[in-house]
């Protein structure tokens, strides 16, 4: 046996960085159909579903409080129902995508996700944390 490689990162810090990337493609979210504009279709769906299943309910993430997942989880049950309504294979315009209302009615679910989590803050992406010390504005 090895051991433990003093590079790799701890679980609990994977968690953090998890849970401000989670943040980030939330941002995203909560900024409507500036935000699909902004990311372009495929990543405005993709980048999300990078940290959430295409079905079912996400992973708990232990970096989250109850009620940020909660919150979370709302905001991917509505991105599972636009992606699940939305035909992507069939490589629709981001005009079209604004056209059907999902990023309309994401936003503010998103938004409200995304309040909730900033009044914790981000974690550290360095320093495993018990609560998030970055009082740094963002986004």
């Amino acid at each position: 046996m090895s051991a433990k490689d003093e590079s790799e990162p701890s679980v609990r810090l994977v968690e953090q960085r998890i849970r401000n990337r989670i943040m980030e493609e939330i941002w995203t979210l909560s900024q409507g159909d500036a935000g699909v504009l902004e990311a372009g279709l495929t990543e405005w769906f993709e980048a999300f579903f990078d940290w959430f299943p295409y079905e079912g309910e996400p992973d708990d993430n232990p970096a989250m409080t109850p009620e940020e997942a909660v919150a979370v989880r709302e905001v991917c049950k509505l991105m599972q129902e636009a992606i699940a309504d939305t035909d992507i294979s069939r490589d629709p315009t981001v005009d079209e995508v604004i056209r059907t209302d999902w990023p309309l009615r994401v936003a503010p679910v998103a938004k409200a996700a995304l309040d909730l989590m900033l009044r914790r803050g981000r974690f550290s992406e360095d320093t495993e944390e018990p609560e998030p010390s970055s009082p740094i504005p963002w986004p």
